[in-house]
């Protein structure tokens, strides 16, 4: 018998929750959220964007006096224009949504309280460290982990700095190998934390019919 941690998450820890809404792209890139999740965080940061930024862009328009750490050395203005142009010739889909999202990234990074930085979100760095330098103390962030896989190295991180978090969303990889450690860290936050989303991520592929991806949503309590 296989240990069944899918199960074993959405039985004893989830919490759904009325009222949740999807920013960001319908599929991956999105997210369910309360909306006082939205309006009520003093900053986002994301970990993780690549060619996807409504995520970002909806926290933006909807919370006009919020900060937007954007964190992906993957992701520029030229690389989104190009992928865009690509697939208006060649018989790719998404054409629009490529142009669109380029068009989202060059406004964000228009605006003072937007900054994109170029780097790879792994250690050594440090999450509230980048915040801190780029914005200053921030005591309600919501936090998006899209990292494929290098989530876990900020575990004990987040675990020490709860009391800034309102909420997070993640991305978590690998789980076929690492589900003790998402197990650990769901108990670990569980007094301050609802988790109020899950939903299977099918491109992560599966292992004895078990998600080797999954996406969850946290709220503060």
């Amino acid at each position: 018998m296989h240990y069944d941690y899918y199960n074993i998450i959405k039985e004893q820890y989830l919490k759904s929750k009325s009222g949740i809404m999807r920013f960001g792209s319908i599929g991956d890139g999105g997210y369910y959220l309360s909306p006082s999740s939205i309006i009520e965080s003093d900053m986002l940061f994301s970990g993780g964007i690549s060619s996807n930024i409504e995520f970002e862009f909806d926290f933006y328009r909807l919370n006009p006096n919020a900060s937007l750490l954007m964190v992906d050395p993957t992701v520029s203005k030229s690389k989104l224009l190009l992928k865009g142009l690509a697939r208006l010739f060649l018989k790719k889909s998404r054409k629009l949504s490529y142009l669109y999202n380029t068009l989202m990234f060059c406004d964000l990074l228009n605006q003072k309280r937007c900054k994109h930085l170029d780097i790879w979100l792994k250690q050594p760095e440090q999450i509230f460290g980048l915040i801190q330098k780029n914005f200053g103390e921030q005591s309600t962030v919501l936090l998006k982990l899209d990292i494929e896989g290098n989530e876990y190295d900020f575990l004990e991180e987040l675990l020490a700095h709860q009391s800034q978090i309102r909420a997070m969303v993640f991305e978590f990889h690998d789980l076929d190998v690492k589900h003790h450690l998402l197990l650990d860290f769901i108990e670990k936050t569980s007094k301050n934390f609802n988790l109020v989303y899950m939903e299977v991520n099918p491109s992560g592929g599966f292992v004895n019919s078990l998600p080797k991806c999954i996406e969850l949503s946290f709220e503060r309590k």
